[in-house]
């Protein structure tokens, strides 16, 4: 087909490189986070300004994502199916 868009090699190979190293680091970013997260704990969040309700929402995703992360890193496994997008979508901000 010769509409559209025609990817050569190297536009194939940047875009694939691109996009794996863009997912490992967003798995280090959860990884990091969850763990400032878990130091805090609900308390710490409150602190900040959360309510209760929202800290509990937060620890809750985060720690989700978080054992999605571990999958892709190898450290950990999925034993049942898991919408991880309807999950955090809490987090979203409508966007």
């Amino acid at each position: 087909m010769s509409a559209g868009f025609q990817p050569n090699q190297a536009q194939v190979n940047q875009n694939a490189g691109q996009i794996a190293v863009s997912v490992r680091n967003i798995m280090q970013q959860v990884q990091n986070f969850q763990a400032w997260v878990s130091t805090q704990g609900a308390a710490g969040l409150e602190a900040l300004g959360f309510t209760a309700a929202d800290a509990a929402t937060v620890i809750s995703t985060i720690g989700n994502l978080n054992t999605l992360a571990s999958v892709y890193a190898g450290t950990a496994t999925q034993p049942a199916v898991f919408n991880y997008e309807a999950n955090s979508n809490a987090l979203w901000g409508g966007q």
